[in-house]
């Protein structure tokens, strides 16, 4: 027990910073009025930068689940295969409208994500292809 406290208190840690750091940048980012950045090369998905603080925290926790899965044997560690992909679904939901763009055939990432957990291969590419699209391709597998 006390084990699974301290992933839960690292992964709130974690989670506190990304918030942190994308309010801080929402923040630097509030005069633009609308402008998309200037991220240039990132694929168009999420102008501002407090979007592409969310999109990282997305694709790195893509990524982490991803890692987890992938180490995990039949049945062993499913606990953390869980809440890393409680991880993915909460990162997910935060994502921009114009985020979701980057799901395709009228689908949001928070669909491709679902998708891509319950073991569809199809929807975890579409998922790191988003990650790839918007620049954080190396946070994922």
């Amino acid at each position: 027990m006390e084990h699974g406290s301290g992933r839960g208190r690292r992964v709130a840690g974690g989670i506190a910073g990304v918030v942190a750091v994308a309010v801080l940048m929402g923040g630097c980012s509030s005069d633009d009025s609308g402008d998309t950045g200037g991220s240039g090369g990132s694929g168009g998905s999420g102008g501002s930068e407090f979007d592409r603080a969310w999109q990282e925290n997305y694709c790195r926790q893509l990524g982490a689940w991803q890692r987890v899965r992938n180490s995990a044997g039949d049945g062993a560690g499913s606990d953390a295969a869980e809440e890393a992909g409680d991880a993915v679904v909460t990162a997910a939901r935060r994502l921009s409208s114009a985020s979701y763009e980057g799901a395709g055939d009228g689908a949001t990432m928070l669909d491709v994500t679902v998708a891509a957990l319950r073991g569809d291969g199809a929807a975890e590419g579409r998922a790191v292809e988003y990650c790839a699209t918007a620049g954080f391709e190396t946070l994922t597998r």
